[in-house]
């Protein structure tokens, strides 16, 4: 089951974000929409969180210190992020 979530988040991501929006592109000067479709207008930071549940789904099969520190990694990386300068993130489209 964890496969398939992960999958189709995927597919979700990359038909909202298309390529540039998923890999960040609007840090290597390409303009990205901001989108409000969910995930993305009803959870902060949907592509983490949903990282962090697919991990989180591997508890069985992983150590327990293993999958901690990877979902601290993407903790610290969404408080990072949310702390960075707006101008280099993507632009509302009005």
């Amino acid at each position: 089951m964890a496969y398939v979530a992960h999958f189709l988040k995927l597919i979700l991501v990359y038909q909202l974000l298309g390529e540039a929006g998923t890999y960040y592109g609007v840090r290597f000067g390409k303009t990205i929409p901001w989108v409000t479709e969910f995930p993305f207008g009803v959870i902060k930071d949907p592509q983490y969180v949903g990282s962090i549940m697919s991990l989180l789904a591997c508890f069985l099969w992983v150590p327990f210190q293993y999958i901690l520190l990877w979902v601290l990694g993407y903790v610290f990386m969404m408080h990072v992020e949310s702390k960075e300068d707006p101008s280099t993130r993507a632009k509302p489209l009005h």
